[in-house]
């Protein structure tokens, strides 16, 4: 619940501190925070009156996450996608969103960000795709472009997500046109290289010949982009989302994000937690396994030896914060602990079984390494308390928001995650009730197979 003091007190614990150049530096301190920014740091403030005060002693305090790439609306599907591909996670999750009404999506959202600040997530990239229609879609984008930004302080931003495959280039053009005339801060779309598509021009390809690539673009994936579309990407200022634990299991390729030539353009984020944990620190400690894994199978290929262990801990680190600030265009604003910045913060337990010791030789790698939701004792969102001693804080739900979700209606309603968990079950049900009445899975799957054939013959013509 909103009912934050205007002032609060973060007391010794030990700060992740960026330098200049994305080095991290722990150092034992106070942090205060004011409204919705860090006020001051220093070795010992005293409070000030009023203040709301946390003892962090024995604790990390760490910048708030940052997921770059997620489709907050799949909760519902959770547990559906272990042993798919991603040509199967097409008809049975993505064009699910078919099934779905306002309320559906509302609990969808709502269950995800829970999950995300839960897991110390602070600010997401929703790339929403439950659209029912591209005219509904640009009809909504252009009302919300009025109405914008939402929140207080601002703290929902318009952005707008668009793929390019199967899109005729001038409704690409005027999209990508209409969208940056109205405000839009963050235009992202997925580049995903498939061998199935492998004949058909990619999405940085795409936007690079249409004139459509710029600084405020984010592109989502790109395992197997080429050396010339990397150099499109770096020469229009444009960035790069990777999501490991999605991309190694639905077929994508490796994840590129710690690989020395794309880590500057990275960031990092986790899909859909349908698929894979929401765990920043887990997404980040995954890609950074893999990239060493590769580098140390090439040396056996070769026959050579290199006594390097490739990209660190604190490489790993900077993707889910100061890079993917800098990835969304919010590097004045968010991504580290800076005064001035939002006060988007994480305190770890540091003496937990999993995190103690190594909080104190390495904070930076007890969180990649060690850490797990379990030790995510505090999160601090735009200055407000979000998860406290290890538990979600209830939610406030507007009146203008319950008009269209089905929870209580005529008044601001105060949420549980219990009582969140409920309305997920609730359309869960709903929406696997449907399904079973019009859907059928091997009738979709080769559906789909044969519109992408059809796609690739059409460019190849």
């Amino acid at each position: 619940m909103n009912s934050n003091p205007s002032h609060t007190l973060l007391k010794g614990g030990t700060l992740l501190l960026h330098e200049e150049h994305g080095r991290v530096i722990p150092r034992k301190a106070d942090l205060l925070i004011r409204d919705d920014r860090i006020a001051r740091i220093d070795d010992d403030i005293q409070p000030p009156a009023a203040s709301k005060i946390i003892d962090c002693a024995g604790h990390l305090i760490s910048p708030g996450f940052i997921d770059t790439h997620r489709h907050l609306w799949q909760t519902q599907q959770k547990g559906l996608h272990c042993d798919q591909i991603l040509l199967d996670y097409y008809h049975s999750g993505n064009l699910a969103s078919s099934h779905y009404e306002p309320n559906d999506a509302f609990c969808g959202v709502l269950g995800s960000c829970m999950e995300a600040i839960d897991a110390g997530t602070t600010t997401v990239v929703d790339h929403a795709h439950v659209n029912y229609s591209f005219n509904h879609k640009m009809d909504n984008f252009k009302k919300l472009a009025k109405e914008q930004p939402f929140g207080p302080n601002g703290r929902v931003r318009l952005g707008f997500a668009m793929d390019t495959m199967f899109v005729q280039a001038k409704v690409l053009r005027d999209a990508f046109i209409e969208a940056r005339e109205h405000g839009a801060q963050l235009l992202t779309s997925h580049l995903t290289k498939l061998s199935m598509m492998d004949n058909m021009p990619s999405a940085v390809t795409t936007l690079h010949d249409n004139g459509l690539l710029g600084s405020d673009t984010l592109l989502s994936h790109a395992n197997n982009i080429t050396k010339e579309e990397l150099l499109w990407i770096e020469v229009a200022g444009a960035h790069l989302s990777s999501t490991p634990m999605s991309e190694l299991q639905m077929g994508h390729g490796h994840p590129i994000c710690l690989e020395a030539d794309f880590l500057p353009l990275s960031s990092i984020g986790t899909d859909s937690n349908s698929i894979n944990t929401s765990s920043i620190p887990v997404q980040a400690n995954t890609a950074l396994q893999i990239t060493r894994a590769r580098q140390m199978a090439k040396n056996i290929t070769d026959g050579t030896w290199d006594g390097s262990i490739g990209p660190r801990a604190e490489d790993a680190f900077n993707l889910g914060t100061v890079l993917g600030a800098r990835a969304i265009g919010l590097g004045d604003e968010i991504g580290s602990l800076t005064v001035g910045k939002k006060a988007d913060i994480v305190i770890f337990q540091g003496q937990s079984p999993t995190m103690v010791l190594a909080s104190d030789r390495d904070p930076v790698a007890a969180i990649i390494l060690h850490s797990s939701v379990r030790d995510v004792q505090t999160v601090i969102v735009d200055g407000i308390i979000r998860k406290e001693n290890g538990s979600l804080c209830p939610i406030v739900v507007p009146t203008d928001v319950t008009q269209h979700a089905e929870t209580s209606s005529s008044r601001n309603e105060v949420l549980e995650w219990k009582d969140v968990a409920n309305l997920l079950s609730d359309s869960r049900l709903r929406l696997e009730a449907v399904k079973s009445e019009i859907y059928e899975e091997d009738a979709a799957r080769n559906g789909l197979i044969r519109s992408f054939l059809e796609a690739m013959a059409g460019n190849l013509s």
